[in-house]
């Protein structure tokens, strides 16, 4: 008799869920005309008492959300925060989780040779909260850089260098044998690449050497239950 086919069904279990996308020249370009006027200029206002980050030959500036050269990318980034929230809900079950984004912060982080984000989280006011951060200038040697493999690691081949990193857990070495999945993510910055994550995700960004400017944009978005529709606050929400 022959040994009866035996079926198996895998299931992977979440911690969190990362969204990624591509914004549009002509936005990146109207971002960097605005921080270009801002950067190292009187006009930029430091924002560096309210952020995680150890920036000491670049700036962390606040950004203004409102102005014509920022709002088409606050929108644009509100739009998407509703399509996160939808690709969560269907992912867990839920068919309904209409939310009503409101920009909580938003400011870019101009980081130089040796500057770097220590590991942190971020707040809102809402217990829903999503974060989001993008690049819009790579020095070339982050560029040219190969994406993320365990394997780089050794060596000294500078594969972190300038990368952003999610940690969701503990990662030991002796994981793999433990049959313990990775509990962290690492990113190569692209120009104009949008990661969207909820807000409690722990992340930090490794330094680099060398000359250039990492030049990132990141906010964090309050998530409104419709019901604020009708409280006098949402004047200040981007729908």
């Amino acid at each position: 008799m022959a040994d009866k086919e035996v079926e198996i069904k895998l299931s992977q279990v979440s911690v969190a869920l990362l969204m990624e996308v591509q914004m549009e020249d002509r936005m990146i370009n109207d971002l960097n005309k605005y921080l270009d006027a801002k950067h190292k200029k009187p006009e930029g206002v430091d924002f560096s008492d309210n952020l995680v980050g150890q920036i000491s030959h670049g700036q962390q500036l606040k950004m203004d959300d409102r102005d014509p050269l920022v709002l088409p990318f606050t929108k644009y980034v509100a739009q998407l925060a509703g399509t996160y929230v939808n690709h969560f809900g269907r992912h867990v079950g839920i068919k309904d989780m209409k939310r009503i984004p409101h920009v909580h912060s938003l400011w870019s982080v101009h980081s130089y040779e040796r500057d770097y984000n220590p590991l942190h989280d971020h707040g809102t006011d809402t217990p829903m909260g999503i974060s989001f951060t993008t690049w819009t200038k790579i020095p070339p040697q982050i560029a040219n850089n190969n994406n993320y493999k365990p394997t780089d690691l050794y060596n000294s081949g500078g594969a972190y260098d300038g990368f952003l990193q999610f940690h969701f857990g503990q990662t030991s070495i002796r994981g793999l044998e433990e049959l313990r999945p990775a509990l962290c993510k690492t990113i190569k910055p692209e120009v104009g690449k949008i990661i969207f994550f909820p807000s409690w995700c722990q992340h930090c960004v490794y330094p680099f050497e060398g000359p250039g400017e990492r030049r990132t944009i990141a906010g964090n978005l309050n998530m409104f239950p419709e019901s604020v529709l009708n409280d006098p606050q949402n004047k200040a929400i981007v729908l």
